[in-house]
């Protein structure tokens, strides 16, 4: 009976802690993005979660702000080497928004980027990974993907 009750409080511990775990997730995303690139102020409120990289497991994706530039960082699952990109808040710049305030989506990537800017290598259309979506003013919107030859994260614009 002791045996079955310590297995019992044993096993328990576990779940507490695996939930426990789980619920800290999004501060570790942070916390590796924080000590990758500490100059940028990193937004817990714009953390996003999915399978970006397409793996089979979740991922985070955060928005950061820096000198009047906005960045995204991707932190995938198991990984303490995040990726991230700048953009710059101008317009007429490609590798840019318009106009704060930024805003950072998660989007579908059953889509065919080749309608829009044509075929791109390393992309791969999915019903189950996810891609983002930086929006910011009235200028086109950065899709980002990730790029299965590459083996990082990319983006494109129309």
């Amino acid at each position: 009976m002791l045996m079955r009750l310590t297995a019992f409080y044993v096993l328990s511990g576990i779940l507490i802690g695996v939930g426990l775990a789980a619920a800290a997730q999004p501060s570790d995303g942070l916390r590796v993005l924080s000590i990758a690139r500490p100059e940028v102020r990193w937004s817990a409120a714009s953390g996003l979660r999915a399978d970006f990289d397409c793996d089979g497991r979740p991922d985070q994706a955060f928005l950061g702000r820096h000198e009047g530039k906005v960045y995204v960082g991707v932190v995938r699952a198991g990984q303490q080497k995040p990726e991230v990109l700048e953009f710059a808040v101008s317009w007429g710049v490609q590798q840019a928004i318009c106009e704060e305030p930024a805003v950072l989506r998660v989007e579908s990537l059953d889509y065919d980027p080749a309608e829009a800017v044509g075929k791109i290598e390393g992309f791969r259309r999915s019903k189950a990974c996810k891609g983002l979506r930086l929006e910011g003013g009235q200028c086109d919107s950065v899709h980002f993907f990730w790029n299965h030859k590459r083996k990082r994260l990319e983006w494109w614009r129309a």
